[in-house]
């Protein structure tokens, strides 16, 4: 009986020890195709990751985009648009160019990951996306193109000119963006990811950014 009951008690554990692994992969893989999914700048994909207050936190594309829903109706062409969402995306992805798992750990419905970033810092891609760039672009291109301003504007509305300077100045505003932002540098960002167990396997309920460091490339 004794031996009965040791075998017995060490096939539960080894159960157990199964599961733990296998709950650990997880976390780890749906940590992993969420961080792959940002670095490739696929934000559709990455919201299949995230639950709770994560889905307040993180944009997909077609959020993005709907979000300009209001200038297309003024007239701004549809690939004017979507550049300056790609624009936005592929500077985004610089904030995720690298990172590792430095540590999991898995409670029963909860678990915790620490990750580590190199790219350029979270506070200068918002700094940059929400600073006067557009309207330094804007100025200096209407400075080099005030000829042509003046011919478009005498045959055409007021709400016609807006959306045609739209349609010239944001691709090179989105261009700009992406130069200036790719020239930033390179900075070590620590983050706690809060993954909880659902139905569809774990995902990620919630994102904190750590310290930032200084940059190992200046």
């Amino acid at each position: 009986m004794k031996k009965l009951l040791t075998a017995a008690f060490s096939a539960a554990l080894l159960f157990m020890a199964g599961c733990t692994v296998s709950d650990t992969g997880g976390v780890k893989d749906t940590t992993e195709s969420f961080l792959k999914a940002e670095h490739e700048g696929n934000l559709d994909e990455a919201t299949k990751y995230l639950t709770g207050d994560a889905t307040d936190m993180f944009e997909s594309r077609e959020d993005m985009r709907a979000d300009l829903k209001g200038y297309e109706d003024q007239g701004v062409s549809n690939e004017t648009l979507d550049q300056f969402v790609d624009a936005q995306i592929k500077a985004y992805t610089m904030v995720w160019e690298d990172s590792k798992i430095d540590d999991v750990q898995v409670g029963d419905d909860t678990a915790t990951v620490l990750v580590t970033t190199k790219g350029i810092g979270m506070k200068d891609w918002e700094n940059m996306t929400t600073s006067g760039l557009s309207a330094e672009v804007g100025s200096q291109w209407m400075d080099d193109n005030m000829s042509r301003i003046e011919e478009y504007k005498s045959s055409h509305t007021e709400e016609e000119y807006m959306a045609w300077y739209l349609d010239q100045v944001v691709p090179v505003y989105a261009q700009e963006l992406v130069s200036r932002l790719d020239a930033e540098p390179r900075q070590t960002t620590n983050y706690r990811f809060s993954l909880e167990k659902t139905g569809d396997g774990w995902k990620i309920s919630n994102v904190e950014i750590g310290t930032l460091e200084e940059s190992d490339d200046q």
